[in-house]
């Protein structure tokens, strides 16, 4: 059972006896600034207020002299001085300016002096036990903790009494005891322990010792207060630091943070390196505002104290930009530092520098070498383990070492990390080579049993699509509502899609709700906005809020919570898009180093084509990449030329490593494109063994096969085209697929003939809004591709398709207008409509209906007019028309100068013919002045388009 780490230094042996005064009943009149007068070292202050000049009162700590190096002592070497083997052993469990912390050394020291004869062995046995309830030290246990602490109970030590009864009262042991626990916090506050009185309170407010009086508690804070007010007016400088503790502790005074800040400022100015990282914190967590340096102030003081969590903070605060400039070489020393003083989260800090999600270059072997080091301390967990594996998993030196991945995720799994056998199996998944006949199956199966969602998410898929199993609709059913029950957000919102939308709204948010828990942060973002929107629940906008806030608030869970809004958003999945108010949210995970992340910013920067965010773009996607994201890989091959050769690989390697990840798209993608077809059956088989799942992946496999000769080509062919048919007749909405379908059984893909139902599914993907279904319909009606010709059937797709802002279509129109016919007349009728609404296509082929009598009497003027429109309005095309027009003198004045100049602008926008064009007319000197050397850079120009 896990147990919390206790950071707090509770003291060697409590506070002593005090009077033994009724705790709860009397109301003592402590106010926040103490107006008592003390007796103390020098003139005393009026009232100890937390500005008060402290350092006229205060006694220094001592500090222990160590007259050996205690790390490397053994017990063959004899210990003359106890209490300097107990004080080396304190230093070493909490790490100095001058001592790095080695908890491995502190334990040594302390199971020695806990079995010595000696004065203070009941202090050894809390210590001890106090480092066997610290991940830091290594694997936490509670149980042998509470034997130590029992022993040091037995001899007066109210600091293991303290600590005693908060296992007792979190429930951390066998026997666990709520009554015991208030029984030793009773004897610990009788002794004078302020932990003692506090923690009393606590269980009292908690409302597990039934009904308590609130004053009562109350009168407890106070006296706890008093008695570190005793202490502070006795010089103990400690006592600032403990007063701010409790004041900042919103259960125990409400509202009482900002005169917290106040003490623990005062404790900071006696040196208290404690109390500046609780400063640091609380800025940090903006529970407090604060300007950013000073918050940096107090980190630094912290860590050059010697605080490791200062030096881990701090070192993040460079990393990521945070309250100060980036700056990795500060950032790298502190965490090198904090990594020395036994802090894993540096070391793991340190290999996502090296993995560059923080904008440096990336450095694998740096990466795994952080996280080698963090493997040897002994408060590592099993993500250092995984994080191991999926470096390995993509390769150090770009080739991926699968056994020694395999090796690290069974470590973690020994760890007790269920999720690195579903990892497993996902990683065997995409290397069938390497693994048993139904090891991956196994894996999953096991990671299911012992309740991990994600498993039963991947099994529901595998029933559904994989070639390891026979498909099993009703297993695959079976499992995704096994994972939704568990709260896997995927299958979630799969589920809500199959189901009616009343019942849909009502499952999903009890599902939803079983989800949120267990703490899971994903959930929270879809209960948010289930809330917001009123689907499946009364619209609550407070709910809303609430559980949006709870989503994203800072700790484990949190950038995957960003990144599903994010993409909530950028999909309008509840309402319209909304790429402004994503992007901050991406901002911020991909900060954090989640992939997904990274992945959606950088195609997000890529596709707007700022010229200052490309860049960017790229390194965002390629730091997804090297985390094993295939998505991101195929982004990268699909990218244009000189977005590539920024990463250093070619598109192909991009592809190739995808397939690596997992991606059966980027299999059937090389197989498409493959030179010959012995490559692009290798390319089909390597497509066959990963797992296809989604209907468009099945008929461009279908499609794949139909195109590469063999003698079972044409059979694999029909069976992922009915697989993907049993998709769409099954309730796929997606009108890409159907489109996708419909278009395949035409081409007689598989052997595939009922072009009755192509067409249906086609249509519905023209009824759903895809332009590309509206264009083929009216290109197949026009020529007649399903029987005789329909001219005003195409005439109606194209209508619609135009509309739809599909500019290609216009082309058609004007091609229908120039056949003699009534329905030339209709086809113009069209184009004037969309020319006339300002569509720059439209306004050209309305001229050149004009100019050239297509459908309509001829009207040359006018339809040079519409080409001018059309040409001003940035149509490429159009301006090519114009400069012909002006060349040749048809409905403009004859101009060579003119013509020339609307070829240059077509040039300058890309085209490639206009370049050829413009080339020869500063050859020859038509319409401007001969220039053979720009004639060449555009002639250039256009042969590295036609190259592309």
């Amino acid at each position: 059972m896990k147990a919390p780490a206790y950071s707090n230094d509770m003291g060697l042996a409590g506070h002593g006896p005090r009077a033994k005064a009724g705790l709860a009943g009397a109301a003592l009149a402590v106010g926040l600034a103490f107006a008592a007068p003390v007796a103390a070292q020098g003139p005393a202050p009026r009232a100890l207020g937390p500005n008060a000049d402290f350092s006229k009162i205060c006694t220094p700590a001592a500090t222990p002299k160590l007259t050996r190096d205690w790390s490397k002592w053994d017990k063959a070497q004899p210990v003359s001085d106890p209490e300097e083997m107990f004080a080396a052993a304190v230093a070493y469990a909490e790490g100095s300016a001058t001592i790095n912390r080695d908890p491995v050394t502190s334990r040594r020291l302390l199971e020695d002096l806990a079995d010595r004869a000696w004065a203070g062995r009941g202090r050894a046995h809390f210590r001890l036990a106090k480092l066997l309830l610290d991940p830091i030290a290594g694997p936490v246990d509670p149980e042998r903790a509470a034997k130590h602490l029992a022993t040091a109970t037995s001899m007066l030590n109210m600091d293991a009494s303290v600590l005693l009864a908060r296992l007792h009262a979190d429930g951390l042991i066998a026997g666990a005891s709520v009554r015991e626990a208030e029984r030793l916090l009773r004897a610990a506050s009788t002794a004078g322990h302020v932990e003692g009185v506090t923690g009393l309170a606590r269980l009292q407010l908690s409302g597990r010792l039934g009904a308590v009086p609130r004053a009562e508690s109350d009168d407890l804070v106070k006296l706890a207060l008093q008695m570190l007010y005793g202490d502070l007016a006795k010089g103990k400088c400690s006592a600032l630091y403990e007063i701010a503790s409790i004041l900042s502790s919103q259960d125990l005074v409400p509202g009482g943070l900002p005169e917290a800040v106040k003490w623990f400022e005062a404790a900071a100015r006696q040196g208290e390196a404690k109390a500046d990282l609780a400063l640091a914190e609380i800025y940090l967590q903006e529970r407090v505002k604060a300007a950013p340096d000073v918050l940096m102030k107090h980190l630094g003081r912290a860590a050059t104290a010697g605080e490791p969590r200062a030096m881990t903070l701090l070192g993040e605060r460079f990393l990521l930009g945070d309250r100060a400039p980036k700056d990795f070489a500060r950032a790298v020393s502190w965490l090198e530092r904090a990594g020395l003083h036994a802090d894993p989260e540096a070391y793991r800090l340190l290999s996502r520098h090296y993995r560059g999600e923080f904008g440096a270059s990336s450095d694998l072997p740096k990466a795994a070498d952080a996280l080698m080091k963090a493997t040897n301390l002994p408060g590592h967990n099993a993500s250092i383990l995984v994080g191991l594996a999926r470096l390995h998993a993509a390769g150090l030196n770009g080739k991926p070492d699968l056994e020694t991945a395999l090796t690290f995720y069974r470590r973690a799994v020994a760890r007790g990390d269920v999720g690195s056998l579903t990892e497993m199996a996902k990683l065997l998944l995409t290397q069938p080579q390497a693994s048993r006949s139904g090891e991956p199956l196994k894996l999953l199966g096991e990671a299911a049993d012992r309740g991990h969602p994600e498993a039963m998410g991947v099994l529901s898929d595998l029933y559904a699509c994989s070639m390891i199993v026979a498909q099993d609709r009703a297993q695959s059913r079976a499992w995704l509502e096994r994972a939704a029950s568990a709260g896997h957000v995927r299958s979630i919102l799969t589920l809500a899609s199959l189901a009616d939308a009343d019942a849909s709204g009502r499952k999903t948010v009890e599902a939803l709700q079983r989800a949120v828990e267990r703490g899971d942060r994903e959930s929270m973002v879809l209960l948010s906005l289930a809330y917001r929107s009123g689907r499946g629940v009364p619209q609550d906008e407070a709910l809303a809020n609430r559980w949006r806030e709870a989503a994203l608030a800072p700790g484990e869970g949190r950038t995957r919570a960003l990144l599903l809004l994010a993409r909530r958003m950028l999909n309008g999945d509840d309402g319209s898009r909304d790429e402004n108010a994503a992007r901050p949210l991406l901002e911020q995970a991909a900060q954090e180093g989640e992939s997904g992340a990274q992945f959606e910013l950088g195609r997000l920067l890529v596709m707007r084509g700022d010229k200052a965010d490309v860049p960017r773009g790229v390194q965002l996607l390629q730091q997804a990449a090297s985390a094993g994201n295939a998505a991101a890989m195929m982004a990268l091959a699909e990218a244009p030329a000189e977005q590539i050769r920024l990463t250093g690989r070619t598109a192909l390697e991009w592809r190739r490593a995808a397939v690596e990840a997992g991606s059966a798209r980027a299999a059937i993608v090389l197989a498409s494109s493959a030179k010959d077809d012995g490559e692009a059956a290798r390319w089909l088989s390597r497509a066959e063994t990963l797992p296809v799942c989604t209907a468009r992946d099945m008929v461009d496999l279908a499609q794949a096969y139909h195109k590469v000769p063999g003698t079972n080509h044409e059979d694999r062919a029909r069976h992922w085209l009915h697989r993907a048919l049993d998709e769409v007749r099954a309730g796929s909405k997606d009108p890409a697929v159907m489109f996708l379908v419909g278009r395949a059984m035409i081409e007689g893909v598989g052997g595939t003939a009922d072009k009755t139902e192509a067409i249906a599914f086609i249509e519905r993907a023209a009824d759903a809004g895809r332009s590309e279904a509206m264009r083929y319909l009216g290109r197949g009606h026009a020529a007649g591709q399903w029987g005789e010709s329909n001219v005003k059937a195409a005439i109606g797709w194209f209508s619609k398709s135009l509309q739809r802002g599909d500019g290609s279509v216009a082309a058609d129109l004007s091609r229908i207008a120039a056949v003699p016919g009534s329905e030339g007349t209709e086809a113009v009728t069209v184009l004037k409509a969309n020319a006339e609404s300002g569509f720059a296509p439209a306004m050209r082929e309305y001229g050149r209906c004009l100019q050239l009598g297509f459908g309509i009497p001829p009207e040359p003027e006018t339809g040079a007019s519409w080409l001018r429109k059309a040409a001003e309005a940035g149509d490429t095309a159009a301006m090519k028309e114009l400069s012909r027009a002006y060349a040749s003198g048809y409905g403009v004045e004859l101009s060579a100068k003119a013509s020339t100049e609307w070829l240059q602008r077509a040039a300058q926008a890309g085209d490639q013919e206009a370049m050829y064009g413009l080339s020869l007319a500063m050859t020859l000197g038509f319409g401007t002045d001969v220039n053979a050397v720009a004639a060449q850079e555009w002639l250039k120009s256009a042969e590295g388009i036609a190259r592309k």
